[in-house]
């Protein structure tokens, strides 16, 4: 648990500009936890993942009329605090959460097939089968590689000068 010196700031479920799961849909706690460990990944990256003792960032649940809504907060000590700013927080997703959300999204259809017995688990794309969201590189592509397209031709290219 945290020391009562922690300060302790709610930083939303995903970017302020985004959509997210809303409280009460049926798919609400499984797309939500989602979107709140990419968005998490996405706050580590954006501040230098910095060392969990001084600056980490939680999901936290809350009560409310309609169930249990889910947000991330910041936690931080007087040395965390000076890493973390407001202002920093972004508003959209950026390519590597874009790609991040996209394969966690694939990755669900294809265990929902082959738990539906229409795909055997050996026409999964190996890529889909771990269990680790892949390290996506920060770059527009890296929604195709989050598809499973191989961003460089496979064999011999041609290349134009």
């Amino acid at each position: 648990m945290f020391k009562l010196n922690t300060i302790i700031i709610e930083v939303g479920p995903v970017p302020a500009e985004e959509s997210c799961a809303q409280l009460g849909q049926a798919d609400y706690e499984v797309r939500s936890r989602q979107e709140r460990a990419v968005f998490i990944r996405q706050l580590r990256r954006i501040f230098g993942n910095p060392d969990p003792v001084a600056l980490t960032f939680e999901r936290r649940g809350y009560a409310h009329d309609f169930g249990r809504y889910h947000e991330v907060v910041a936690i931080m000590t007087a040395a965390g605090a000076g890493l973390f700013d407001e202002a920093r927080i972004p508003a959209r997703w950026d390519a590597v959460a874009l790609a991040e959300l996209t394969w966690l999204r694939l990755q669900a259809q294809w265990r929902d097939e082959v738990a539906a017995g229409t795909v055997d688990m050996a026409d999964v794309p190996p890529v889909f089968r771990s269990s680790t969201i892949p390290d996506f590189p920060d770059h527009p592509a890296s929604a195709w590689w989050a598809m499973g397209f191989s961003p460089l031709p496979a064999g011999p290219a041609i290349s134009l000068h």
